[in-house]
């Protein structure tokens, strides 16, 4: 062997994984997208990209797995297909990922898909417009590309979807069925392992009554009395839950809270202006950035106030 050679490479006959060169040298790839794209070249082309099972893998967080796979969606070696599915089976998967290093054979590939629109799953805090629903149940097959056949299939968990998936559970299929316009509504916000608790738990719920309890157990949230906002839902629906805050009484002192905090921020830039580190544009700016979160109209006015004051220093 060349012990000039500082790249030692060894030619494998079996156990290993292609990886296309463009893919390794394209520059907006960086080391963690990398490490991604190999992790999902290991696997067998019909192993099934699921969240929670690849962040368990890759042991990092799912918040953290999902910028990367929306960074590799906007270079074009990903692609999410998301599947309008009317009633959801407690594991099924509404989002399906593919994968290549081949940004050509990815977008040849799921070509039939992208006539669909998909559309990103909202946060826990966004509620959707209510849209009247469609009563049509689509299939729930998982789409899957056809590829060759790999001898080593030990690690395919393409078998263990589709079971659950094709698992029938009647009661909660009733369920949902007589309740079309409320589990359209909640998808969008809940997952549907959630969803299908809690209609169990009240079948004859509301989207009113949702928003009402949603915004009550929020409240049970921050105040520390409850761990898990879905399953204080799910508690709540059920009549098993006994409220620490209720919303008409927190609302006052919520916008209390906010005025303190703007208040105690101009006051905080006014003394960073003055030792000079940044500009006035810069002050303003910093302001608004770390106020989004707070009502537009408040925030205005305390930047018209924040604004005057700097410019008479």
């Amino acid at each position: 062997m060349n012990k000039n050679n500082f790249i030692i490479k060894n030619s494998h006959k079996s156990d290993y994984t292609t990886i296309y060169n463009k893919f390794i040298q394209d520059k907006d790839i960086n080391l963690e997208l990398l490490g991604l794209g190999c992790r999902l070249l290991n696997k067998p082309p019909n192993w099934v990209i699921n969240i929670n099972q690849l962040s368990y893998e890759l042991n990092i967080g799912k918040d953290k797995l999902l910028r990367l796979i929306n960074r590799m969606i906007e270079l074009g070696y990903m692609y999410r297909h998301k599947k309008d599915i009317a009633f959801v089976s407690r594991g099924e998967l509404k989002n399906m990922y593919y994968f290549s290093d081949d940004k050509e054979l990815l977008n040849k590939t799921t070509e039939s898909f992208r006539s669909v629109a998909t559309t990103p799953q909202l946060s826990l805090s966004t509620f959707p417009t209510e849209d009247s629903p469609s009563m049509i149940t689509p299939s729930l097959d998982i789409p899957v590309v056809e590829t060759p056949n790999v001898e080593d299939t030990s690690h395919n968990n393409t078998s263990y979807y589709k079971d659950i998936i094709e698992k029938e559970d009647t009661q909660k299929e009733t369920i949902l069925t007589n309740n079309l316009s409320i589990r359209n509504y909640l998808k969008e916000i809940l997952d549907a392992h959630t969803i299908v608790n809690l209609l169990a738990a009240k079948p004859d719920l509301t989207i009113e009554e949702f928003k009402k309890l949603y915004e009550m157990v929020k409240l049970e949230f921050q105040g520390g009395h409850c761990n898990n906002i879905n399953a204080c839902l799910i508690r709540a629906a059920g009549g098993k839950w006994n409220f620490r805050h209720s919303v008409s009484n927190n609302s006052n002192d919520d916008e209390a809270k906010t005025h303190r905090v703007l208040k105690s921020r101009i006051s905080y830039y006014i003394d960073y202006f003055r030792i000079g580190s940044c500009s006035k544009d810069e002050i303003l700016g910093k302001f608004l950035s770390e106020s989004q979160k707070y009502d537009e109209n408040l925030v205005s006015s305390y930047y018209e106030q924040l604004k005057v004051q700097l410019e008479s220093n």
